[in-house]
């Protein structure tokens, strides 16, 4: 037998409704039944389980069509029920003519040898290959992770587990945020560090704001083994651009290596960056443009109606109204700034575009971290201005 795609629960429905069609026309074959076109029944699994683990109203449908009571009818299909070697080990007649199945050790066993026997046991095809796209972890390459970062890792790999077992087409995705300030404050704060293996902390302090980690300082000394102070009096630009190109790939091999240690793997590794390249956060900003979802403030900066569209799903950012006695209301959001440079927001709208409307997948599935609560309305919110089927992403 082929347990791959073993379903115990339709098993048994399927072989109770195969024993019954097949005892009521041995029935009518030898004559304890007329002929007459067998009838359409019902076969279920009943509320309670007095009534068997199989019920049918087999007998009771065929009363018009055999012109019999429906307790003669179920009598004359029990008596022609083999039951040996089959799911059942018993039959009872209820009621007004119920045939009651009751399933037998060989139903329970057929559970165990499926599971035994097949590797892919309980795989079935109910997601009929639609695409789903599960993007989970997706930690900053700015540093190693951190245990919030391993709870998401293990509820994204599970849920994509459950949905390929399940018969979905599913795309694990991890999203390298390799744009932006992170990447800026990355490369500052590797500079600053290189810089001070040559010239002294005193003479090179690094700022709060950059990162102060000790993976920062074993970057710097990795590049400095390799380039020496050949650096030390180039211009600060184009250190920290050579130190984040050196940096950056060991740092996403790190959350390869990483991750694979509780065998997490990903189909794609998408970068932040190739947005920004192939001119996508320029497009959907156009989108939004359009469809006049943003405007272009006094100083420039191209502004999102976050006020608008993100309230409709939760809480959004918001301000003080000076002129109402420090009430707070909400507020628009900067996708572009004054300088030309977009947001993290911009380039994380044109991504799940990009999920959706461009790649195709018909369902997004992100797995986010406590600390993006507050992101879940303004990303729900985008995806309505930009015209997209809220249906099709879960966060």
């Amino acid at each position: 037998m082929n347990y791959k795609y073993y379903n115990p629960r339709k098993a048994a429905l399927d072989t109770a409704r195969e024993l019954l069609t097949g005892a009521l026309n041995a029935a009518v074959v030898d004559g304890s039944l007329p002929e007459a076109p067998l009838p359409e029944f019902i076969v279920e699994i009943p509320a309670d389980v007095k009534n068997g683990d199989i019920a049918s109203n087999a007998a009771m449908a065929g009363a018009r069509a055999f012109h019999k009571a429906p307790r003669q009818i179920a009598q004359a299909i029990v008596d022609h029920l083999n039951l040996e070697g089959s799911l059942f080990d018993r039959v009872e007649i209820a009621g007004p003519g119920f045939i009651n199945l009751f399933l037998g050790a060989h139903w329970f066993t057929s559970v165990l040898q499926a599971a035994a026997t097949e590797p892919e046991y309980g795989r079935t095809d109910g997601g009929a290959g639609k695409r789903y796209n599960v993007e989970f972890v997706s930690a900053n390459p700015t540093g190693p992770m951190h245990m919030g970062n391993a709870r998401g890792g293990a509820l994204g790999d599970c849920l994509a587990a459950c949905l390929d077992w399940a018969g979905y087409d599913v795309t694990r995705e991890f999203y390298i945020n390799d744009a932006g300030n992170q990447i800026q404050k990355f490369g500052k704060s590797l500079a600053i560090r290189y810089l001070q293996l040559y010239k002294g902390e005193e003479a090179v302090p690094l700022p709060e704001e950059c990162y102060q980690g000790a993976d920062i300082i074993a970057r710097a000394k990795e590049f400095a083994e390799i380039h020496g102070d050949s650096y030390v009096d180039k211009d600060f630009e184009e250190l920290k651009d050579a130190l984040i190109a050196d940096a950056l790939p060991k740092n996403i091999a790190g959350l390869q290596r990483d991750l694979g240690k509780y065998r997490i793997t990903y189909d794609v590794w998408f970068h932040e960056s190739d947005l920004h390249k192939s001119g996508a956060v320029d497009d959907v900003i156009k989108i939004l443009m359009d469809k006049g979802a943003c405007y272009k403030a006094e100083d420039g900066a191209i502004m999102y109606r976050s006020a608008q569209y993100a309230s409709k799903y939760g809480v959004v950012n918001r301000k003080k109204d000076e002129n109402a006695d420090g009430e707070e209301e909400a507020k628009d959001e900067v996708l572009v700034r004054a300088n030309g440079i977009p947001t993290y927001f911009a380039a994380d709208i044109a991504y799940h575009y990009n999920k959706l409307a461009v790649r195709g997948f018909d369902r997004a599935i992100d797995i986010w971290g406590a600390d993006h609560h507050g992101h879940v309305a303004r990303m729900k919110g985008a995806m309505d201005a930009v015209g997209l089927d809220l249906s099709l992403i879960h966060i």
